[in-house]
């Protein structure tokens, strides 16, 4: 075949793969999709709506595990963000200097805890997705959790490497924006980050661990994201996840 022929193939071929469902390209492990975003950043909303997205498609549940961490460094500039946090903040300035990038920005998506994108660029987060879902797990992770009036208990086994991390999440009201860069606009709120907990290093061996976390009347289809993520680099090994 001719040089450019080959190469429309090519480009054919991959238009045609990016046109197929999310799900319908996914391997068989779980992905953890974090994003760093503000409601007082103007390019946030567009990346809002990628996480907004896979975190509404019944596809993708427990394959595709969408995450929104809402930064603090945005408040003091107009808006102040109700969901934000300087935990969050610092848990992106981690990344930042896991994965060589030269500052802190909005919005971030990173997947897996080892690829990073402009959160906005849908085609190439959904390839890196896809690539993250065929790699064999680092480990194992199990998630049981249940309700007890205002708590939720979590119950985490794991096996392999890395810090133990439990995440609670949940979806929020629409917030109507009254200042600063998205004045006027009205920001959906999916996979809200309400809660982190480390429960344990593991080096090589088992872990179980019963964790006990408040849940807020307030909160709208909460759920709980467990994985293993490396110490020093910060990759996601591997990732469990279920509804509370």
């Amino acid at each position: 075949m001719r040089p450019v022929l080959l190469i429309a193939a090519l480009l054919s071929a991959t238009a045609s793969d990016a046109a197929e469902p999310l799900a319908q390209r996914l391997g068989p492990s779980p992905v953890v999709v974090e994003l760093f975003t503000s409601q007082g950043c103007s390019s946030c909303p567009p990346a809002d709506a990628v996480l907004s997205d896979m975190a509404r498609d019944p596809s993708l549940r427990g394959r595709v595990i969408p995450l929104a961490f809402h930064v603090d460094y945005w408040d003091r500039l107009g808006w102040r963000d109700p969901f934000s946090s300087p935990e969050w903040s610092r848990r992106q300035y981690r990344y930042v200097r896991a994965l060589n990038v030269n500052s802190a920005y909005t919005p971030q998506m990173v997947v897996n805890g080892m690829r990073q994108f402009v959160g906005s660029y849908r085609a190439a987060i959904e390839v890196e997705v896809v690539a993250q879902s065929n790699r064999k797990p680092a480990g194992e992770v199990q998630v049981v959790p249940s309700r007890h009036g205002a708590e939720a208990r979590i119950q985490v086994k794991a096996k392999g490497t890395g810090d133990l991390v439990v995440v609670v999440y949940d979806s929020a009201a629409p917030t109507a924006v009254g200042r600063g860069e998205n004045n006027g606009r009205t920001i959906s709120n999916d996979a809200i980050v309400r809660r982190v907990v480390r429960a344990g290093t593991l080096t090589g061996g088992a872990l179980e661990r019963m964790i006990t976390v408040p849940i807020d009347p307030s909160w709208r289809e909460p759920g709980v994201a467990v994985f293993l993520q490396d110490v020093e680099t910060l990759a996601i090994g591997a990732a469990a996840t279920a509804r509370l």
